[in-house]
């Protein structure tokens, strides 16, 4: 767990992340052991390793409000919560009192084939920038280094270092010199791709605090 302001961020492993301040947030829950309810849960995108049925059973009640990006809706629609909200790259909203900005999200130089990235573009899948209690924290989703992240400065930036589907650590660091924020702590490793050296090659090379979280603490 790393603490600012108040605010506690714990890394449940891959992409998945708890917020925790005056509402409770969850990103992208995949293969966790904790089951602490969210008010808020945020989806990134439809792929299996973010968007988790089985997963999301575990943090959300009746009283949680989703909001996911527009192609994830489908897989939602039968979750029984207090509401369900489609997002697009550029749009923001107050959601129990958090302001909530969905960013772009995509692969510049990721491809499956010729042509076709991981993540395109077009399809709208988002990071999110979530403020709450005066603290701003960016979740960049699967993403490579795009020039939408420049000059969000938050104050926590999670971001993908494994490269393959996303950012390698290096691509990290330069998307770090662009989004400046005042800490930045390491996701999307030691999971499906990636391992626990792409994290600490990722503090070792970013030009600002680097928080490397234990799983689940």
């Amino acid at each position: 767990m790393f603490e600012y302001k108040g605010i506690k961020i714990i890394w449940l492993g891959h992409d998945g992340f708890l917020i925790k301040g005056k509402k409770t947030i969850c990103i992208d829950p995949f293969k966790i052991e904790r089951q602490d309810k969210a008010d808020i849960l945020l989806i990134s995108h439809e792929h299996y390793d973010h968007l988790n049925i089985d997963d999301i059973k575990k943090v959300v009640t009746p009283e949680t409000t989703v909001v996911a990006s527009k192609q994830s809706i489908p897989q939602l629609s039968k979750l029984k919560v207090k509401s369900l909200k489609s997002i697009i790259p550029g749009q923001e909203e107050i959601v129990e009192g958090i302001n909530i900005r969905a960013v772009p999200a995509y692969n510049v130089n990721k491809f499956q084939s010729p042509g076709r990235p991981f993540h395109p573009k077009q399809n709208e899948k988002v990071g999110y920038v979530v403020t709450m209690d005066g603290v701003k924290i960016y979740h960049t989703g699967d993403s490579d280094f795009i020039p939408e992240m420049k000059d969000l400065k938050p104050d926590i930036a999670l971001l993908p270092v494994s490269g393959t589907y996303v950012m390698t650590a290096e691509e990290a660091v330069e998307a770090v010199k662009a989004i400046k924020p005042k800490v930045a702590i390491p996701m999307h490793y030691a999971s499906i791709v990636g391992r626990w050296e792409d994290a600490w090659t990722f503090k070792k090379l970013a030009p600002c605090k680097v928080e490397v979280l234990d799983k689940n603490t």
